[in-house]
C-alpha cells in the first residue's frame, strides 16, 4: 500500500481527484490533502507519504517551492506535478527538482492511476536496489570508501590534525568547509541482533546522504552511523539535523525491522570542535541506551551522564542490569535471577539472600542517582531480616525483584515525562485556546514554546504518542461535534468556527475521523432517543 498526499487549491479539482479514484480498489491510500503548499508542508512532515501530488500554482507557497523543500528534507517522497499551464519553464524546473511525473490539467482518473503506477514501480525498483546484497559487497570491497570511513572516524574522534583537516578531506572527496558543524549518531537495533536487518537499514539510510552538500555520513562500527551536518546559521543547522533525523528514523523503521535512536551533539564553529560535538552526542546516546529510549534527542534535551549519574557504569553487573532494563524485560530479568538460585534448597536460600541484597543495594544507589525517594521503595530501609524472610521463598524472591525493578522503571519514565511535560502541556494549552485560528501551525506553536519546528515535532510525537496535526485536528473535530449537537449553526459556519477555512475539507476530515458526515452526526444527536 502506497500513501498519497494531495495539494490543490481548486476545490473542484481536489474533490474530482479524491472522488473519481476508487482508492479502496487500488494499492494507494489517500493519506491527506491541503489547499496550499504552506499548509501542506507541516502536515506532510507528520504524515510522511510515499507519493505527493501537487498543483504548481497555489497561494502562499506554490508547488515548485513545496517540491524543492520536500526533496531536500524527505527525499524518498515521489512527486507528481499538476499544471494547467503548458509552459516549458515549469516542466524544466520540475525536472531539475527531481519530480517524477508532470501532468497537464484536466487530469482523468485513468491518467492519474497510470502516473501513480509508474511512480509505484520506481519505488519498488529502489527497494530492490536497497535489498541487493551485491551493492553492499561492492562498497565493502572499495578501498577508497574504506579509507574515507577510517579517516572520518579519526576526524570525529579527534585524531586528525586540525590544521590540515580541510586539505586531507579534499583528498577523500569531502568538502569540509562550513561556518558551523553539528554531529549526530544513529544507533540501529534489531531483534536478536539480526545483522542482516541492520545492514539493510544502513543501505536504506546512507544513499540519502550521498548527494547532499550539507551532510557527511559514514558507518561507525556494526550498528552505528555518524552524520556531520554543515550549515551557515544556528537555527537552520538545528532544523536540518532534526528534520534529517526524523526522516532516517521513519525510513529505516518503515523498511526494516530495526529501531533507531538518534543523538544530536552541540554546534561548533571550528573543525577542531567536531570531535567535541561527537563526544557530546555519544554521551546523549549513552543516556538513551541506559534509559532504553529509541527516540531523537539533542544534547540540550537531556541532563548529561556526569550530571545525573544515569549513564555512569561501574563494574557491578547487577547495577548495570537495573540501569538499562526496560518495562517489557522486567519479568525476563527476574526469571534470570531466579534461575541463578539452583535446585538445592540449602544453597537456594543462601544464594537468594546475597543476590537479593545486591539488588536492593544497587537499586537504592540508582534511585538516589535519579533523585528519587528511596523510602518510597524501601519504607523500612535495607533490613537484613526482611531480606532473609523474602529469600526463603523462590516465589517471594522473584516477586520482590519484579517490584524493585518496576519501581526503578517507573521512576525513570516519570523523569522522562517531566522533562518535556511542561513544554507539551504549554503547547496543548495554546492549541486548545487558538484552534479556531486557521493560520495556527506547527511553526507558530513551536515558536510559542521557543523551540525549532522540527525539534518540537519530534518531541510532541514522542511524548504525546500522536503527531501535532493529529492533536490539532482532534481538538477541532471535538469542538465541531459540540456545535453540531448544541446549536443550529450552518455547517459552513461550524467549519470556520472550528478552524477550517474550507467547508468541503472540513466535511471530508470530519467523516474520515468519525465515520459519518457532519449532517448525519447532527441528525443522529438530535434524534428523540439519541
Amino acid at each position: 500500500m502506497y500513501s498519497v498526499f494531495l495539494v490543490e487549491d481548486e476545490i473542484v479539482v481536489r474533490e474530482g481527484i479524491r472522488n473519481s479514484i476508487p482508492w479502496d480498489e487500488t494499492p494507494y491510500a489517500l493519506a491527506g490533502e491541503a489547499p496550499d503548499g504552506e499548509m501542506a508542508l507541516a502536515i506532510i512532515k507528520d504524515v510522511k507519504p510515499d507519493i505527493l501530488i501537487t498543483d504548481i500554482r497555489m497561494p502562499f507557497m506554490d508547488g515548485l517551492a513545496l517540491s524543492r523543500i520536500v526533496k531536500k528534507t524527505m527525499p524518498w517522497i515521489k512527486i507528481i506535478i499538476l499544471s494547467g499551464h503548458d509552459e516549458f519553464q515549469y516542466a524544466k524546473e520540475a525536472i531539475s527538482i527531481g519530480v517524477e511525473e508532470y501532468l497537464l490539467k484536466p487530469v482523468t482518473s485513468l491518467e492519474m492511476l497510470a502516473s501513480l503506477g509508474k511512480v509505484a514501480a520506481r519505488i519498488e525498483e529502489e527497494k530492490k536496489k536497497l535489498d541487493g546484497v551485491e551493492s553492499l559487497r561492492l562498497q565493502v570491497q572499495s578501498h577508497a570508501e574504506a579509507m574515507r570511513e577510517r579517516w572520518l572516524a579519526d576526524l570525529v574522534t579527534g585524531l586528525v590534525e586540525t590544521g590540515v583537516a580541510a586539505e586531507r578531506a579534499r583528498e577523500h572527496g569531502i568538502d569540509l568547509v562550513a561556518r558551523l558543524y553539528c554531529v549526530a549518531i544513529a544507533e540501529l537495533r534489531a531483534d536478536d541482533d539480526d545483522f542482516r536487518e541492520i545492514a539493510k537499514a544502513k543501505r536504506t539510510i546512507l544513499p540519502q546522504a550521498a548527494d547532499r552538500a550539507d551532510l557527511i555520513a559514514f558507518a561507525h562500527g556494526v550498528d552505528r552511523l555518524v552524520f556531520v551536518f554543515k550549515g551557515e546559521s544556528a537555527p537552520a543547522l538545528e532544523e536540518t539535523a532534526y528534520a534529517y533525523a526524523q526522516g532516517i528514523k521513519f525510513e529505516a523503521e518503515r523498511n526494516t525491522r530495526c529501531s533507531v535512536a538518534v543523538a544530536i551533539g552541540p554546534q561548533t564553529g571550528r573543525i577542531g570542535g567536531i570531535s567535541n560535538s561527537f563526544a557530546e552526542a555519544a554521551r546523549v546516546m549513552k543516556y538513551l541506551s541506559a534509559t532504553g529510549r529509541r527516540v531523537i534527542m539533542g544534547v540540550n534535551d537531556v541532563q548529561l551522564a556526569e550530571e545525573s549519574g544515569i549513564g555512569a557504569r561501574g563494574t557491578d553487573p547487577v547495577a548495570d542490569s537495573l540501569r538499562t532494563v526496560n518495562r517489557e524485560d522486567i519479568e525476563c530479568l527476574a526469571d534470570q535471577y531466579s534461575d541463578m538460585l539452583g535446585d538445592n534448597p540449602v544453597r537456594t536460600n543462601f544464594i537468594a539472600y546475597y543476590l537479593l541484597y545486591d539488588v536492593v543495594v544497587a537499586a537504592a544507589a540508582i534511585i538516589d542517582e535519579l533523585g528519587g525517594d528511596i523510602k518510597a521503595v524501601f519504607p523500612n530501609g535495607v533490613q537484613q531480616e526482611s531480606i532473609g524472610e523474602i529469600s526463603a521463598s523462590r516465589e517471594a524472591f522473584k516477586a520482590e525483584v519484579c517490584r524493585i525493578v518496576g519501581a526503578i522503571v517507573d521512576l525513570r519514565e516519570s523523569l522522562n515525562a517531566s522533562r518535556y511535560g511542561g513544554m507539551i502541556q504549554k503547547a496543548k494549552r495554546y492549541i486548545d485556546e487558538h484552534f479556531a485560528d486557521p493560520d495556527i501551525s506547527l511553526h507558530t506553536v513551536a515558536s510559542y514554546v521557543n523551540v525549532s519546528p522540527n525539534h518540537f515535532s519530534a518531541i510532541f510525537s514522542q511524548e504525546s504518542g500522536e503527531s501535532f496535526i493529529d492533536y490539532l485536528t482532534c481538538v477541532r473535530i471535538d469542538h465541531a461535534k459540540k456545535l453540531l449537537s448544541s446549536s443550529q449553526m450552518k455547517g459552513a459556519d461550524i467549519a470556520y468556527e472550528s478552524g477550517f477555512n474550507d467547508p468541503h475539507y472540513f466535511s471530508f476530515i470530519f467523516k474520515k475521523r468519525t465515520g459519518v458526515s457532519p449532517r448525519d452526526y447532527r441528525a443522529e444527536k438530535n434524534e428523540p432517543n439519541g
